[in-house]
């Protein structure tokens, strides 16, 4: 594998399979906690395609119970995202994961600069796409829910293109840095 490659941990993936997922990861990426209940209410998504979903995530480890509530003689159950996604968003971010953020972002603008005179940007597939949006709490989590669909969808891409490679005998494909940078202007969560 080319160094710089990252390869997505196959849980995400699988995760990243059905959009009810993804979308299931996205509320809970940006709430506290969340009740199957909840999540069907807000996602407008029968409760048991819900309920099928977060025990699908639990079990990849996505996802986490984390409170059980009486409620009119039933238990609800409410979950949060893990930690492993990122997914304490109302929280401050720990310094390491500020850093670790910054340094793949200083990369990836280190590697275009440098293949803009080399010619990295000369194929009609190289594009450079800059888009200010001011979003609400719901069209943020439409884009959280896009960007790791989008994820799941390249590494999909990657591994079709792996197996076309092997098929052809070829060692290894031409190298492309996808980036996607999604930050909030306003400095503000």
């Amino acid at each position: 594998m080319p160094t710089g490659i990252r390869t997505i941990d196959a849980r995400v993936v699988k995760a990243l399979g059905h959009p009810t997922r993804v979308r299931i990861l996205a509320v809970l990426r940006d709430r506290e906690l969340a009740s199957p209940v909840e999540l069907a209410d807000e996602l407008k998504v029968p409760l048991g395609t819900i309920s099928y979903h977060v025990r699908r995530l639990e079990t990849l480890g996505l996802i986490e119970l984390a409170t059980r509530t009486q409620r009119r003689g039933a238990v609800e159950h409410h979950y949060r995202a893990r930690e492993a996604l990122g997914a304490a968003s109302r929280r401050p971010r720990e310094d390491g994961h500020v850093r670790e953020t910054a340094a793949a972002a200083s990369r990836a603008l280190a590697d275009a600069l440098r293949m803009l005179p080399a010619g990295g940007f000369d194929t009609s597939a190289a594009r450079v796409e800059e888009r200010t949006i001011a979003l609400d709490e719901e069209g943020r989590a439409e884009l959280d829910a896009e960007q790791l669909r989008w994820l799941g969808e390249i590494a999909r891409i990657e591994r079709d293109s792996a197996r076309r490679l092997a098929v052809a005998g070829a060692d290894s494909g031409r190298v492309w840095t996808v980036v996607a940078i999604v930050f909030d202007v306003d400095g503000a969560s």
